[in-house]
């Protein structure tokens, strides 16, 4: 996801000498954290907050269409208080679009001067926890651990994902793989190079593979044989 952040001052009413100094905006989405620039506001003030899906961004081939994210709910931390946002939530933003959400917030009611944390909740009962303990190479008798393999992910039911593999952690130039297959209960969706193919590169050969992660939560190994 992206975050860019417009801040729009409202008129102040009945504050007297009263005022409201922010020194960053903080947008939380799980566990990051997208900062904005701060400024003086009014007892109320507009946040507009440009929301875009990039889930799986970058990762994925064109023909493989991301998740959509719902963004279930928005708070804003004391002593701040949040008064309307539009549109409202939950809203679901499909992959790779954007929509944006207008924040209307009321300044503290007395002087104030810190920073102002938004929090973003996304999630809806098709997400689910894949947590991969670790990725096992197989060839034959042959069985190699994939380096840094180790993930935790909170995901859509069936979503895809991609890993890069150096085959040559696992084959030998020269080696022919007419096939390749992940263990149950994730599905192999494409490879890049294809099957059949022949490892003929002799510094490195760089697999990218597209797997599609289970109806349910899962915590255990992902297996990769190539045959």
């Amino acid at each position: 996801m992206a975050f860019l952040g417009f801040l729009k001052r409202s008129g102040r009413t009945g504050r007297g000498s009263l005022q409201t100094s922010i020194t960053s905006i903080n947008i939380r989405l799980g566990g990051d954290i997208h900062s904005l620039a701060g400024r003086d506001v009014g007892e109320t003030f507009d946040i507009d907050i440009p929301f875009k899906n990039k889930i799986g961004s970058g990762l994925l081939p064109s023909d493989l269409k991301g998740p959509d994210v719902t963004v279930s709910g928005i708070t804003v931390d004391k002593p701040f208080e949040l008064l309307e946002v539009r549109p409202s939530v939950p809203f679901s933003v499909p992959y790779m679009s954007e929509e944006r959400f207008s924040l209307k917030i009321r300044s503290p009611k007395g002087s104030y001067n810190g920073p102002l944390l938004v929090r973003f909740e996304t999630g809806s009962e098709d997400s689910i926890d894949v947590s991969i303990a670790r990725i096992m190479l197989r060839r034959g008798g042959k069985r190699v651990e994939l380096e840094g393999s180790t993930s935790s992910m909170n995901v859509r039911k069936g979503q895809v994902f991609r890993r890069d593999i150096q085959l040559y952690k696992v084959l030998s130039f020269g080696d022919r793989i007419s096939r390749i297959e992940v263990s149950r209960p994730f599905e192999l969706v494409s490879t890049d190079p294809g099957t059949p193919f022949a490892v003929d590169v002799k510094d490195s050969c760089v697999m990218k593979i597209f797997i599609k992660c289970p109806d349910f939560g899962y915590a255990g190994e992902l297996e990769i044989a190539f045959k």
